[in-house]
């Protein structure tokens, strides 16, 4: 039972830092293609921007003063990254629900 619960905290933990990796990418790439100075910056500043989000809210507001210039290859590297971030979530979610199963049903 403990190396179920060790597995599933994995799976989370390896989506968590996917999810962070995917998102910096993210914006990286869109920052490059708005023409934005410091795009790794923007990317750091997005996940590590505080504990709600705020850098990434601070991001998505700042970014709206500069046209998108992004190129097709670009943009299928975008969409490829935004699976793959949307695979994370469903690691995320899929071990924490495994977790809270084997806390409240761990005993039987």
């Amino acid at each position: 039972m403990i190396a179920l619960v060790i597995v599933f905290v994995f799976v989370v933990l390896l989506g968590a830092f996917s999810l962070a990796y995917q998102v910096y990418r993210l914006v990286v790439l869109d920052a490059e293609s708005r023409g934005l100075k410091h795009p790794g910056f923007w990317g750091i500043f997005s996940v590590g921007g505080g504990q709600g989000g705020g850098g990434l809210v601070l991001y998505l507001i700042g970014r709206n003063k500069y046209p998108s210039a992004m190129t097709q290859e670009n943009k299928a590297v975008f969409e490829s990254r935004k699976r793959r971030a949307g695979l994370s979530l469903c690691f995320i979610a899929v071990g924490g629900i495994a977790l809270v199963f084997l806390a409240l049903f761990g005993n039987l």
